[in-house]
């Protein structure tokens, strides 16, 4: 009996398994297609170039063939002709147009691709995190807030004295935001300033100064791409450009306008 029960549980499991990850594959379909028509629509992308490079043509003074093969006959693998062209071989199956080609294998790698299973956060040995201390308002100065980094050039590597930003996993000097949550652990909620400002449109100095704030993870909202592929996603790349483009200050904005639009769309189909 005992055994029945787990592999009952176990069918359990994948079935929910399955039909999140279904689910996830046509959200993400949904979201290509948003996303694709709208880097149609920005002027002059330099990263829409071609994807295939012209052949050179071969010039009189080639040298002649090795030994062993006949003359006018190039040496060839025979699986090669089997595998599959990639971007990294210069090479893709419809080259009609280079453009629509190269955005389709860009997003669809960022987008498409649901990887693993979605992973249950168990509890973390005392050896495998740093623990998590809440710094109260009181404790933090003014020399911390000058600290805190407005661009990515003002942040300073350093290896033994730096602090680890949740979403871009720098180790740098400037000062990070403290997460007020008891649930929180390690340096889940330290984020720099650039981070926390075009992914989800907050201020580091607020946030250190306000005793209720939580970061992204803890509110269910983290996009970077450790938290996503943790639920079964795909990371979502450098939506930074594109956001802005389209009048949004971060990238949470909208991706939270597009998921609103693909409900709204979802709505009048089912009407």
């Amino acid at each position: 009996m005992p055994a029945r029960e787990h592999k009952s549980g176990s069918d359990s499991e994948n079935d929910s398994f399955l039909a999140k990850r279904d689910k996830n594959i046509t959200a993400n379909k949904a979201m290509l297609a948003q996303l694709m028509a709208d880097l149609q629509k920005m002027p002059g992308s330099t990263f829409l170039k071609k994807a295939v490079k012209q052949p050179k043509e071969k010039g009189s003074s080639q040298r002649p063939p090795r030994s062993g093969t006949a003359r006018g006959e190039s040496r060839r693998n025979p699986e090669r002709a089997t595998r599959r062209m990639t971007r990294s071989m210069g090479g893709c199956e419809d080259s009609s147009d280079p453009q629509e080609r190269q955005l389709e294998l860009s997003l669809e790698d960022e987008l498409l691709e649901v990887r693993r299973a979605p992973q249950r956060r168990g509890t973390p040995r005392p050896s495998q995190c740093k623990p998590h201390v809440i710094r109260p308002v009181e404790e933090i100065t003014e020399d911390e807030l000058q600290l805190v980094a407005d661009n990515m050039t003002e942040k300073v590597y350093n290896r033994d004295m730096g602090s680890t930003c949740h979403q871009c996993r720098q180790k740098t000097i400037d000062t990070k935001t403290c997460c007020r949550s008891e649930d929180c652990r390690g340096i889940q909620g330290q984020f720099c300033g650039p981070c926390l400002r075009n992914r989800y449109g907050e201020d580091v100095k607020k946030a250190l100064l306000d005793p209720e704030w939580q970061c992204p993870p803890c509110r269910g909202i983290c996009n970077c791409s450790f938290c996503r592929q943790r639920e079964g996603r795909c990371p979502t790349g450098i939506l930074f450009p594109l956001a802005q483009y389209h009048g949004f200050s971060d990238v949470h904005s909208y991706l939270s306008s597009l998921r609103n639009k693909l409900k709204s769309v979802e709505e009048d189909i089912d009407l």
